[in-house]
């Protein structure tokens, strides 16, 4: 990386940057590591000159700031930095290895198994905390739900090689959200993109990276389903993965919904997932559709909200 854009960063972002070394790039902006005195921060420079997404970050990371800074079982990323004149975001590092590498290194693991559970009560801790601190009563849930729905649903019941499938899907998609406004949930904030690559772990603690996604008026059931739907996508030994399943559970505590919610954010995060693998042009990952649309990435039932 040249040294005119990290001295250009530095000055705008109030920082000492040693190295700016790019880390991945998307349409919505570029991902840098940068090395300062005090430790290593990312980077975002956002496109465009619309500093909406930029904003929403920051604030989501500030909120999830001061939640972390108040819990110690909590990894803290800091106090975001942002430059909204120059839609440029800085990030302070979240330590640790990422929490689906370590749910594979514990396979065979009974104490480190032991330990995740733990975790995953921690993080249903957080996501309560989370809902009782964001709901906002009497609000309506972001269309960008009910729309984000609908375009899965689409897409999937256009998909060329198996249509008989998903006929009917796209319709099915407006009678869930209909179902959903009828419930009059509290909506609440949400992460957005909570799957373990997202989600780090040191020891016995836990950490939240990437909040490009956040929701302000989604549902705790929207990260939950995301986090259980990937969950289900890992070869893990069954029990470990109902361990961790109850483990979330248990944290997030008794709070029940109405089945409008579950029903509508499962198969939300069901035909998200569907769509993801299934149109994908890799190999791989329509080989991950096929087997979790026979086996766990079926449609809604009742039986679905008792783990």
């Amino acid at each position: 990386m040249s040294d005119d854009m990290r001295q250009e960063y530095g000055e705008a972002l109030g920082l000492t940057i040693l190295s700016l070394n790019p880390i991945q790039e998307n349409k919505y902006c570029a991902i840098f590591l940068a090395r300062t005195p005090a430790g290593l921060r990312i980077i975002k420079k956002y496109r465009g000159d619309d500093p909406f997404l930029a904003r929403e970050e920051a604030r989501a990371l500030d909120f999830y700031h001061e939640l972390a800074a108040a819990d110690p079982n909590l990894l803290d990323s800091g106090r975001s930095i942002f430059r909204e004149d120059r839609n440029l975001l800085s990030i302070g590092f979240v330590e640790g290895d990422r929490m689906s590498d370590v749910l594979y290194r514990a396979r065979r693991d009974p104490p480190l198994q032991a330990r995740l559970i733990r975790i995953m009560a921690v993080l249903g801790r957080l996501l309560c905390t989370i809902y009782d601190n964001t709901g906002v009563a009497g609000a309506k849930t972001s269309p960008f739900m009910f729309e984000y729905m609908d375009y899965c649903s689409r897409r999937l019941e256009q998909t060329p090689w198996i249509p008989m499938v998903f006929r009917g899907l796209q319709k099915d998609a407006e009678r869930l959200g209909r179902e959903l406004e009828a419930a009059a949930i509290t909506p609440s904030f949400v992460h957005g993109d909570f799957v373990f690559k997202n989600i780090h772990v040191q020891g016995d603690r836990v950490g939240l990276i990437d909040f490009a996604n956040t929701n302000p008026l989604s549902h705790p059931l929207n990260d939950i389903y995301n986090l259980r739907m990937a969950l289900s996508n890992m070869v893990l030994p069954l029990n470990f993965k109902k361990g961790l399943l109850a483990g979330l559970m248990d944290g997030f505590g008794g709070v029940s919904f109405p089945e409008a919610a579950h029903r509508f954010y499962y198969e939300y995060h069901r035909r998200r997932w569907l769509m993801l693998k299934l149109l994908s042009g890799g190999i791989w990952d329509r080989i991950q559709g096929i087997r979790g649309l026979m086996t766990f990435a079926r449609p809604f039932t009742e039986e679905v909200i008792t783990p």
